[in-house]
């Protein structure tokens, strides 16, 4: 089998059967998928979140998205397969580098050339690695472009399995097709990126240190999650925080003024310049660089008093729960 070959220790897990084991076997080491977030080039996901992530505090769990891009791999993969005229197999498990024990590779496939493969500038032969994506319409795919995040990755398992090139192939859904690119092994991006995740792990993780937060807004999804006492004293650095905050939202109100102010002018404009002055459904103007539409929609809610004085609101209700920071005083 072609993953023998790879010279990185190698754990057979199921996936599907054995989720615990999975999930344990994840947050145990630094896998492909957390590389992005750890060099800041992943604009979903950064080193707060992976943290949480490791430290089993409860946050994003996948999507339809992340489930569909799951069920549609196998048939992707051999359609690649077919697609490229290549040797591909599934990889039933999960390598850990022998230089790097904290680094763990879930590689899609590996993918073996018998001849030579060529797909755009670059050619490759022999063995490398094969990963899956999917994308609703292919955004951030071009002709030779692929999301920084996907690059992290593969160039983490490149680190791990010692291998140099990856076949990177995204199934783009609106579409309905098929795109590949070869990345080859950069070995000076993955030494920075060995830096990163051994500061990362060594530094944060083992250490049980928070990494600052980035301001993404995964991370408030994972420190909701957080156990807190009921009572909670802080410190001088908090009030210079909380002080910036009220600063921020008093410049949020004052531009949200401004903003409906300039939606105002802007309806009065479009009053002026209406010489029919019919009460139309849509309207459209263009100037410079800008179109503007103003249009009716229409929005259907429930009436919950009916529902509560039929006695059908308990009935079909489903109750959810959240926690939500408030901070009183400050600016006015």
């Amino acid at each position: 089998m072609l993953f023998e070959k790879i010279k990185a220790n190698f754990k057979a897990l199921d996936q599907d059967n054995e989720p615990e084991k999975w999930i344990e076997a994840r947050r145990n080491g630094v896998g492909g998928s957390d590389a992005g977030a750890i060099m800041g080039l992943n604009k979903y996901s950064s080193p707060l979140t992976v943290y949480m992530q490791k430290k089993g505090v409860e946050g994003f769990e996948g999507n339809a998205h992340t489930k569909w891009g799951h069920l549609l791999e196998d048939p992707i993969r051999q359609e690649c397969a077919r697609d490229l005229n290549v040797k591909i197999e599934s990889v039933p498990g999960m390598f850990r580098s022998r230089e790097y024990e904290f680094m763990n590779a879930n590689l899609d496939g590996l993918m073996y050339v018998d001849d030579v493969l060529t797909i755009g500038e670059y050619s490759v032969s022999g063995l490398g690695g094969h990963e899956i994506k999917t994308s609703a319409n292919g955004k951030g795919f071009g002709d030779d472009e692929i999301p920084d995040s996907y690059y992290c990755q593969v160039q983490h398992y490149m680190a791990v399995t010692g291998l140099d090139w990856f076949v990177l192939s995204v199934f783009i859904l609106s579409k309905k097709e098929l795109k590949h690119y070869i990345i080859e092994r950069n070995g000076e991006f993955i030494d920075e990126l060995i830096y990163a995740e051994t500061d990362f792990w060594e530094n944060y993780v083992m250490v049980d240190k928070m990494p600052s937060p980035v301001g993404v807004d995964s991370e408030l999804e994972y420190l909701k999650n957080l156990p807190l006492d009921s009572e909670v004293e802080l410190d001088d650095e908090a009030e210079k925080l909380l002080n910036e905050r009220s600063d921020i939202e008093s410049n949020i109100k004052e531009l949200n003024e401004r903003k409906s102010q300039i939606d105002a002018e802007i309806l009065i404009k479009l009053s002026e310049g209406s010489e029919n002055l019919e009460n139309a459904e849509k309207t459209t103007a263009k100037v410079g660089r800008y179109k503007v539409t103003y249009n009716k929609q229409v929005r259907k809610s429930v009436d919950t008093a009916l529902l509560k004085k039929a006695g059908l609101f308990d009935k079909y209700s489903k109750e959810s729960v959240c926690k939500i920071l408030r901070v009183s005083g400050g600016n006015k």
